[in-house]
């Protein structure tokens, strides 16, 4: 009988001869495979059992060996009875009671530049707080002072990442749960950190949610391209420099510097309170609010121009009043802003608190809503009371002066001019108007909702409107052609062909209505 080991022909081993595998030898590791897998399978069976007779995780569990034990095999310490279904020994021996079986488990995110692996014991851990299942009545509540809490000292394990809470966007019930919105978390899903006057949380969110916040981030660089090109494009276009066309780089600066900083917060550049996050916050918050009044500049420009007769202005007078207005302005509520926030004038709870509890405006309704949204909202209703006068100005003019705009005249095409230019900014405005105030729907209702998808894809993709809105033309293609000296040809023809034509454009425009007023300056783009 031949051996398991046995090999019953020897083949010389050269090169291009392959050595034929004996049948008992394929046979054999057959059957020591299945001799291995049986044995996996019941050391990880044993493991399982093991496992099942430990009544919660050695992390959540604390040493009883000092404890006292009683006749029916409980055991005491500190006030807390853990009954024999409740506690273990590790594999040192050492008696392990399930605390969070027995009281209510929180765990503690230590701030950034803690000692790695040590506790932080907070001073006081103040947090809004719900006896009722709803968490419609709730008050602050210090949970230091009762002791049904126990306090464990590392992150909850997140498959996603920790997003931070602020202390009004979240309640903890007198279940331990934590409700953020329709959303509830248990004490394994989320930690708190002292702060005041009220503690962040964290809570652990899917990588799905992340990946939806750094796209939003990625959305917003991928728009600066855009963005920048339009003010490159304006800076190199003399016939662009007009009060429509600087107006409009100033608003681009300010959409490009703030979209930049704010896709930098996004991605956690700068550390938490340092001092490049308070100088970025008040950047961002600068940034963004000359981008309202510059859009305002726009649309009062608009408006002024439709208004009818007043006395003239050099145009370079003009623009340095408007740029008054649009940096000034920003600049001017920034100053008081940043001495609200670094004096006692006023209490603490309405100071700005740019940097205190993330690298912008702090997240409480009230202070949101007076240093952010309500200067947003009467800009955006100034722009629409504008654009609404303009518009009917505009229509009582078609109406009146029908009859005497003649295709040829000179008025005519300026006026054409003035009103496609109106077109254009109220197709801008309608975006960014429309985008800002949906945005501020979504933050005073505080619910996720497909709105905020929404205002994040309009966000993503303003460089882009305002790219085709005010680049993408074949006047502006024509000129940059002709700057970069594509044309000079075709440009020398056109000058003849004008020239030809010059008188007859004079005496049309001579017999044009002379009580005909449409508008004193022309800034077409």
């Amino acid at each position: 009988m031949m051996m398991c080991g046995e090999v019953t022909q020897r083949v010389p081993s050269y090169r291009g001869m392959i050595r034929p595998r004996p049948a008992q030898r394929r046979q054999c590791w057959w059957w020591h495979s299945i001799a291995l897998l049986c044995l996996g399978t019941l050391f990880l069976r044993i493991g399982d059992v093991a496992a099942a007779k430990t009544p919660c995780p050695l992390v959540e569990s604390v040493d009883i060996s000092n404890g006292v034990e009683n006749a029916d095999g409980s055991i005491e310490l500190d006030g807390v009875r853990y009954g024999s279904n409740q506690y273990f020994r590790d594999a040192n021996s050492t008696v392990r009671g399930c605390v969070c079986l027995l009281r209510q488990c929180l765990h503690i995110c230590c701030p950034m530049g803690s000692p790695e692996g040590e506790p932080c014991p907070p001073v006081a851990l103040n947090v809004n707080f719900s006896m009722t299942p709803d968490g419609t009545v709730h008050d602050v509540r210090n949970l230091l002072d009762s002791p049904n809490y126990h306090l464990l000292y590392f992150n909850p394990e997140c498959s996603g990442a920790l997003l931070t809470l602020y202390g009004d966007e979240y309640i903890v019930r007198s279940d331990g749960l934590l409700a953020y919105g329709a959303s509830t978390y248990d004490y394994r899903h989320y930690c708190l950190q002292a702060d005041e006057p009220t503690a962040l949380a964290g809570y652990c969110e899917t990588v799905d949610v992340l990946a939806m916040h750094r796209m939003y981030s990625i959305g917003i660089i991928l728009s600066l391209p855009f963005l920048v090109a339009t003010f490159v494009v304006y800076a190199l276009l003399p016939e662009m420099q007009n009060i429509p066309g600087k107006s409009l780089m100033c608003y681009v600066a300010c959409l490009t510097v703030g979209y930049l900083l704010l896709a930098l917060m996004r991605f956690s550049v700068y550390s938490y309170r340092s001092g490049w996050c308070v100088a970025t916050g008040y950047l961002v918050y600068a940034a963004l609010l000359a981008s309202f009044f510059w859009l305002n500049v726009m649309a009062f420009d608009i408006f002024w121009t439709f208004g009818g007769s007043r006395g003239r202005s050099s145009e370079r007078r003009k623009f340095l009043y408007y740029s008054l207005y649009g940096w000034g302005a920003p600049l001017a509520i920034v100053a008081l802003v940043a001495l609200l926030d670094n004096t006692e004038f006023i209490h603490e709870s309405m100071r700005p608190q740019i940097g205190a509890e993330q690298c912008f405006v702090s997240t409480e309704m009230l202070i949101g809503f007076l240093y952010m949204y309500l200067p947003m909202l009467l800009l955006v209703s100034a722009n629409v009371t504008f654009f609404a006068v303009t518009a009917y100005r505009i229509f009582r003019m078609e109406q009146a002066t029908a009859s005497a705009l003649s295709g040829e005249s000179r008025r005519h095409t300026k006026y054409e001019k003035d009103r496609n230019r109106y077109s254009l900014y109220l197709r801008l405005f309608i975006i960014m108007g429309v985008t800002w105030t949906v945005e501020f729907v979504t933050w005073l209702v505080r619910e996720p909702s497909w709105l905020i998808y929404l205002v994040d894809i309009c966000n993503c993709l303003t460089g882009i409107f305002i790219f085709v809105l005010f680049v993408w033309k074949q006047k502006v293609k024509q000129l940059l052609l002709k700057r970069f000296g594509f044309t000079q040809a075709s440009a020398s023809r056109n000058d003849q062909h004008t020239n030809s034509t010059i008188s007859t454009t004079r005496t049309t425009d001579l017999k044009a209505n002379a009580e005909t007023r449409l508008t004193d300056v022309t800034h077409g783009n």
